[in-house]
């Protein structure tokens, strides 16, 4: 009973702009059923599939979250059941605008840009089947739908905002491209649109701004949240100098572990599902370097190895890092006692995992004139 109150109490605070204007659904139904398309809109589906289906709670054929959680369902037959949603929908129930939308969805990429023509030639008035006639292939779309259906537009400023800031409207702006994103979050107070800002700012430099929208974004809903990935992106790029610092930390421990023979210290390093492979400095074949590498004999003794001039680059996600490195020193043959002056380039490959930065790949090579390790 608190279950269905608390639904019946959103159904009478949210927005009045309709997304299809004659449903199938009852009036609260239909009301929570807007709000879920608004949702999918703003490209919010996970908000969008749980609104959906407390409609249906309310409403079990209400037509409009049938179509919302098949919309959002993936359409690839191999791996998508939108099709299969759509077969289970007793479309003689659903109004003419949505049979609309539903022939739409079930139109195939060769003839859907004619069936939703024709749906909207017959439902001209219509948020949902205009809306689904907007693209980022040409952004005025956007601008054309915003202007024709204002209090739906939330969605298109977002995507307009982007198109701002790349150009797409003529010369780069990035002053429009927060002012409609703003005036996106004005019409719909949800995660995308922070999510959008912070994005925008991040691709203007400005890490510590986009964090912070980020996190507002995640605030929403902060368990399993399709936006903390970003928001740990935007962390790392923050704390970029002290991440790389302690990259080069762990680099020279993995080091001094090989050899001193050390596989304890090592196997910190190492993943179960990441297989480290490695070229020595003696330009030997690639191979895979693991614990049995630390039982093979490797017939000299390190004196001393330093690892210097150690630069870090990221891959934009931050989750993987290429260090670059020169390593000096010298090493003694165990059997005739020969010190060997050690002097070569390096260059490591690290992966940021759930438990912690996992090395993938390693590779040297003697520098000009000098000497690396010896052919076993």
């Amino acid at each position: 009973m608190k279950k269905l109150l608390f639904i019946l109490v959103l159904g009478t605070s949210i927005a009045s702009a309709q997304w299809v204007q004659k449903t199938s659904c009852n009036k609260k139904a239909a009301q929570i059923s807007n709000q879920a398309i608004e949702s999918m809109a703003n490209l919010e589906y996970l908000t969008a599939l749980g609104m959906a289906k407390a409609a249906l709670i309310i409403d079990s054929d209400c037509g409009c979250a049938q179509l919302t959680i098949a919309a959002i369902s993936g359409s690839n037959p191999n791996w998508g059941s939108q099709k299969t949603k759509l077969e289970a929908i007793d479309v003689s129930k659903l109004s003419a605008e949505e049979s609309a939308w539903y022939d739409v969805l079930m139109s195939t990429p060769e003839n859907k840009e004619t069936v939703l023509k024709s749906a909207i030639v017959t439902n001209p008035k219509s948020p949902i089947l205009n809306y689904l006639a907007t693209s980022p292939a040409d952004m005025k779309t956007y601008s054309g739908f915003a202007e024709k259906f204002p209090e739906q537009a939330a969605s298109s400023y977002n995507m307009m905002s982007y198109g701002y800031l790349r150009g797409d409207f003529g010369e780069t702006n990035q002053d429009m491209a927060m002012n409609y994103v703003a005036k996106s979050q004005n019409l719909h107070d949800g995660p995308n649109s922070y999510d959008s800002m912070a994005e925008h700012y991040a691709s203007l430099g400005d890490y510590d701004k986009a964090f912070e929208l980020q996190l507002k974004a995640v605030d929403f809903a902060a368990f399993g949240s399709p936006y903390g990935n970003l928001a740990r992106v935007y962390y790392a790029k923050i704390n970029r100098d002290d991440l790389s610092e302690n990259l080069m930390k762990i680099q020279r421990e993995a080091q001094d572990a090989i050899t001193s023979q050390d596989y304890k210290t090592f196997s910190k390093y190492e993943h179960p599902e990441i297989t480290h492979t490695t070229g020595d400095s003696n330009l030997s074949p690639f191979y895979e370097f693991n614990k049995s590498s630390f039982e093979e004999d490797q017939g000299i003794t390190w004196d001393r190895l330093d690892m210097n001039d150690m630069k870090v680059n990221y891959s934009p996600d931050m989750k993987t890092a290429v260090l670059t490195f020169y390593g000096s020193g010298s090493y003694t043959f165990n059997e005739t006692k020969e010190k060997v002056a050690y002097s070569t380039r390096g260059s490591s490959v690290w992966v940021n995992t759930t438990d912690g930065w996992k090395i993938m790949h390693s590779s040297w090579a003697p520098n000009k004139d000098g000497v690396g390790i010896p052919q076993q």
